[in-house]
């Protein structure tokens, strides 16, 4: 019997130690999703944020999807400008979690980008910051876009900016043998190619700074290209 119960009582230590390291990492993640903003990272994606914020055009009442939300910064400075249905989903249960503490006003999801969970024809604007070249699915998602988007539906997206060369060699080299979750990094024009293909009509792109800026509406939703967007 005694051997049981010490047994049983270093069992329960060994539990209370291992939920204990786990509510720590745990506590560390959420802390690292909260302050994020601060971050090396928070700070580059402050530039596309803003950039973002300046360009969208809103209405009172918008209905705004931000995929790859992060904490929720840029639907709070969307939130700024507009009365909108703010909605964000992200694959982090950290960030969203910091994204509810934050602004417990808006509907945050833990949901992956691919496929969309909305249904068709019920969001005005879809944002995506400095995320897309994070998608393993890029056509399929850019697809799911086109299916959820109202009539007069917009994408707004921001990449980062690097040149010819660098990203020549973060493709090639760099991206597949890494861990940081990125898939590819696209230049200006294939980014204009996969929405064109998916079905959008009118797409507009531009580089400033250290970012790229795309805008894409006018949804052709009757036409199928021979290009493969649910890939």
């Amino acid at each position: 019997m005694t051997i049981r119960t010490e047994s049983k009582s270093c069992s329960s230590q060994y539990c209370k130690q291992t939920i204990d390291w786990q509510d720590d990492l745990s506590g560390k993640r959420y802390q690292i999703a909260s302050e994020y903003d601060a971050s090396r990272e928070g700070k580059y994606t402050r530039f596309h944020i803003m950039e973002l914020s300046d360009t969208i055009d809103l209405r009172e009442g918008s209905i705004v999807l931000d995929v790859a939300c992060g904490n929720g910064t840029l639907l709070r400075e969307l939130s700024k400008k507009a009365k909108i249905q703010a909605n964000g989903i992200d694959i982090s249960e950290n960030m969203i979690h910091a994204a509810k503490a934050r602004y417990p006003y808006m509907n945050f999801e833990v949901s992956p980008c691919y496929p969309l969970k909305w249904s068709d024809e019920s969001v005005d604007i879809i944002t995506v910051c400095c995320a897309f070249h994070h998608f393993d699915h890029p056509q399929g998602f850019v697809s799911e876009c086109k299916r959820i988007l109202k009539k007069n539906g917009i994408v707004y997206l921001a990449e980062p900016n690097f040149g010819a060369i660098i990203r020549f060699f973060a493709n090639k080299f760099w991206i597949p043998f890494s861990k940081s979750g990125d898939v590819k990094i696209y230049n200006k024009k294939e980014l204009e190619t996969i929405f064109y293909h998916c079905g959008f009509k009118t797409v507009q792109i531009y580089a400033k700074d250290k970012g790229v800026f795309l805008k894409a509406k006018d949804i052709d939703k009757t036409v199928e290209s021979d290009y493969n967007c649910n890939t």
